[in-house]
């Protein structure tokens, strides 16, 4: 989707609700965002509250997918924001509450110390000011919570192949509303000031695997699997999006 400032969101709300109500970005699609999340709640969050009381906030909701695979694993208190509702109603339903704000610019409307999980799905990219957003994030988490968000993996060999060619990044492009880049200097510089880093993962597509070259891939892959560290570095040459779990 081609990208809209506030003003415009507001202008063209009927258009794009209407395609916002259907879509699920892939790393929800493709069910990478529910296995992390579950994987780092049991890691860190089992012990001390349990799956279906936890407060979790899913921000940039949008058509509610990753609400609903929440929901199906079991959580059940779970709270919804983004700058307009796009949420079908049965989806809706599943939320203890949903409220709109403007993220890049608005204080995230609920009070201190108040989630104990927040997620969000390449919503950084997408926002003109990512650092309140991520300020307010910090703001809204009990000590020890989690936030676990994701990014263009802007280091994969893919993208770094298509910049030296172009000048640019293929998730940049002037069609798209992905508008804010983070280097991993600028990551470490700016959200790892309040938070520590807990784990990072990767979505990779399922295309990557197809053809003779995506044989190889899958069979290096295998070969590495017993490997952290080389397992690792294919990831962050492979993956499309790169997911961060931070801890306050």
């Amino acid at each position: 989707m081609e990208y809209f400032n506030p003003q415009e969101i507001i202008n063209q709300r009927s258009a794009i609700k209407e395609r916002l109500g259907k879509y699920t970005g892939p790393t929800v699609r493709h069910r990478t965002g529910i296995d992390v999340a579950v994987r780092y709640y049991n890691k860190f969050l089992a012990r001390l509250v349990d799956r279906s009381q936890v407060k979790i906030l899913d921000c940039g909701t949008a058509g509610g997918g990753f609400v609903q695979d929440l929901h199906q694993a079991g959580f059940g208190n779970l709270y919804g924001l983004d700058i307009d509702e796009y949420l079908p109603q049965e989806r809706r339903k599943l939320l203890k509450e949903f409220k709109t704000a403007d993220l890049s610019f608005d204080p995230i409307p609920w009070p201190d110390n108040f989630f104990s999980l927040a997620t969000a799905w390449c919503v950084l990219p997408h926002l003109e000011n990512p650092h309140n957003f991520v300020r307010e994030i910090h703001r809204t988490l009990t000590p020890g919570g989690l936030f676990i968000m994701s990014l263009v993996n802007i280091s994969s060999k893919p993208n770094r192949k298509y910049f030296l060619r172009h000048g640019e990044f293929p998730s940049y492009h002037k069609r798209n509303n992905h508008i804010t880049l983070f280097t991993p200097a600028i990551f470490e510089k700016t959200i790892l000031r309040y938070f520590e880093l807990a784990g990072k993962e990767y979505f990779i597509t399922p295309r990557i695997f197809s053809g003779w070259r995506g044989k190889i891939r899958r069979l290096g892959r295998f070969m590495f699997s017993f490997s952290g560290y080389l397992s690792s570095v294919l990831a962050d040459r492979w993956g499309a999006k790169v997911i961060y779990v931070l801890r306050k």
